[in-house]
């Protein structure tokens, strides 16, 4: 109803405004209309009655003044005197058919009206009648007369009819506004279903035809790039599945046959040790497939995080001891330093995808500095919440792989064989963590409690 109000409220002042104005105008236009009039009455009256003023008589015969004739020639077709009895004792330029005796009843038509077409005015002097003539068809005249009770009753009736005016235009902006305001109203409901990746389907009509269809057209786009889309997930997943299924048989069994083969006492040691080879490759392409279906779940939001309430400082020291009791070579190491504030503090987090992911950071620094290198997993309060870091004295990530880590919009295309790092990431962003690339050698983790 508010926005209703403010569109009613725009559109009823700049009715306001084009009413007034166009009030303002008419007054105005009326009144130049009006002083012109006025002006050219006044002016025709002004110029008879200088030339009557120079009539005059002479041994008993009208005579009219050089100033008077100037008068007449500058303003006038012709000019006649009347007496009483109605003839004509004088006359200047008159045409022939006009120069004859008039009767009272000729003088009182005339007088309101036209003589032979010509507009005439009269003036009465000393010594008659002075009639004077425009060209023809070049002034229009008009008697009007009216009860002075209709005049009142017109004047009483125009502030009405401004009311009655103002009125109307009201009523009709109110209801254009309630129009529009429905067609605004219904564009608001189709953009907030397109923002949340609904079809819709709005009338094309009215003042938003050209709106509704845009949106319209913009709504037939999404749903195919959805179903698109949709295909195309639907397609790599079932791959992926497949893929998995299909793998896992031989797998196991190369598995199988490995472990026999190690502990075959017949084989040689080399060979026993080509059969451990082959067993911890074999895991190696399990974990890989593991990986694979893992990463696929959390990019589609298909895996549901079993949320438990988890010491943080007990996790890290059960993955960094996991390491170290899989064997860890001489050539590397691990420190860990976990601050003592953040000992007793709790995360409501998945255990097993946290160590999953902080599992393939510490893996990747060793898998990735063969000839040894250093890792160093620290934990401490930061902002609320604890920052993890994870770093290496060794090689870092490749410059080729931390651009597209840190590129806001990466090119999927050029991806880098980073599945561990992503998995990581996918990890705590369904955590609702942040992780932070801060050089090439340090990985922070900032996570909320």
């Amino acid at each position: 109803m508010k926005t209703l109000f403010k569109i009613s409220s725009r559109y009823l002042l700049a009715a306001a405004l084009m009413l007034l104005l166009t009030l303002v105008l008419n007054v105005f236009m009326y009144l130049v209309f009006g002083f012109q009039i006025v002006r050219s009455t006044q002016h025709t009256t002004a110029h008879i009655r200088l030339a009557a003023d120079e009539l005059g008589m002479t041994d008993g015969q009208i005579t009219l003044s050089d100033s008077g004739y100037d008068y007449l020639e500058q303003h006038f077709a012709w000019a006649m005197l009347l007496n009483d009895q109605g003839q004509v004792i004088w006359s200047w330029e008159l045409p022939p058919q006009l120069d004859h005796p008039y009767t009272s009843r000729e003088i009182a038509v005339f007088s309101k009206w036209y003589l032979d077409d010509y507009p005439v005015t009269e003036q009465i002097t000393d010594y008659g009648l002075f009639i004077t003539a425009k060209e023809r068809h070049t002034v229009w005249k008009q008697n009007f007369s009216d009860s002075v009770g209709t005049i009142e009753f017109i004047i009483r009736m125009i502030p009405v009819t401004l009311g009655a005016n103002f009125f109307l235009v009201f009523l009709m902006v109110f209801f254009l506004a309630f129009r529009f305001h429905h067609s605004l109203r219904v564009l608001e409901n189709g953009i907030q279903n397109l923002s949340e990746q609904k079809p819709i389907r709005l009338p094309e009509k009215g003042t938003t035809e050209i709106l509704a269809r845009q949106l319209n057209r913009t709504s037939d786009m999404l749903t195919l790039q959805r179903e698109h889309l949709q295909r195309r997930d639907d397609a790599r997943a079932s791959w992926i599945r497949g893929v998995s299924h299909d793998i896992r048989t031989p797998l196991s069994l190369i598995m199988g046959y490995a472990a026999d083969m190690k502990e075959d006492p017949a084989l040689s040691e080399s060979q026993r040790m080509l059969a451990e080879r082959i067993k911890a490759q074999s895991l190696q392409i399990r974990r890989l497939i593991e990986d694979l279906n893992l990463t696929s779940r959390l990019e589609y939001d298909m895996q549901p995080l079993r949320l438990t309430i988890l010491k943080p400082s007990e996790l890290l020291r059960t993955v960094v001891s996991g390491f170290y009791n899989q064997g860890l070579t001489e050539q590397h190491a691990i420190d860990l330093y976990i601050d003592r504030n953040v000992e007793q503090l709790t995360l409501n987090a998945d255990r097993s995808l946290l160590a999953r992911a902080f599992t393939n950071l510490i893996g990747n620094s060793i898998r990735h500095n063969p000839g040894g290198c250093t890792v160093m997993v620290t934990a401490y309060p930061d902002d609320g919440g604890i920052c993890f870091q994870i770093s290496d004295n060794g090689s870092g990530i490749p410059d080729r792989i931390l651009r597209f880590l840190t590129d806001p919009e990466p090119d999927a295309e050029k991806a880098p064989h980073i599945l561990g790092l992503q998995i990581a990431r996918q990890i705590f962003r369904a955590h609702g963590w942040e992780m932070v690339f801060t050089d090439a050698n340090t990985i922070h983790i900032l996570a909320k409690l």
